[in-house]
């Protein structure tokens, strides 16, 4: 009788770390990466503004290399941010499409701002990450589905 109560609490024991635990713990860690995403975009976004800052009438795509001195120390670039300004408005936006995580990382960090969302791939407009329409038409070169903070 006693071995099978021990099979028995055993059992439920992995039956609860299967069912609970484990999906826990990815939870977590989809959240934490999200929100290392979310602040390299957002040092990313610091960057371009304070290049913007020291060459004011600068147009177009800022490449890497006038961004370097503007990078925090030890900031690694994440291959799937860009920049662009046009019509005196920064966009700064993803190459790919992002989990919803990160979208709402960066929402919640810059206080549920309408300027940061992402591009509705039927309108063209910037959703926010509560996807509500702002009505704001997005250039052709960002990507349906990207990630936009727009402004300075």
């Amino acid at each position: 009788m006693v071995p099978i109560w021990i099979a028995a609490v055993f059992l439920a024991l992995v039956t609860y770390y299967v069912g609970q635990d484990i999906p826990r713990k990815e939870a977590v860690s989809v959240a934490a990466m999200a929100d290392v995403s979310a602040t390299n975009f957002l040092a990313y976004r610091q960057a371009v503004r304070n290049y913007i800052t020291a060459n004011p009438g600068a147009t177009g795509t800022i490449d890497d290399a006038s961004l370097v001195p503007h990078w925090l120390p030890g900031y690694i670039r994440r291959a799937e941010w860009t920049n662009l300004i046009t019509g005196g408005t920064l966009y700064i936006y993803s190459t790919t499409v992002l989990s919803p995580g990160t979208v709402g990382s960066i929402s919640q960090k810059t206080a549920e701002s309408i300027l940061v969302g992402t591009k509705n791939p039927t309108t063209g407009r910037l959703q926010t990450a509560t996807g509500n329409d702002t009505g704001i038409n997005l250039p052709a070169a960002i990507a349906g589905g990207a990630l936009v903070m727009m402004g300075l």
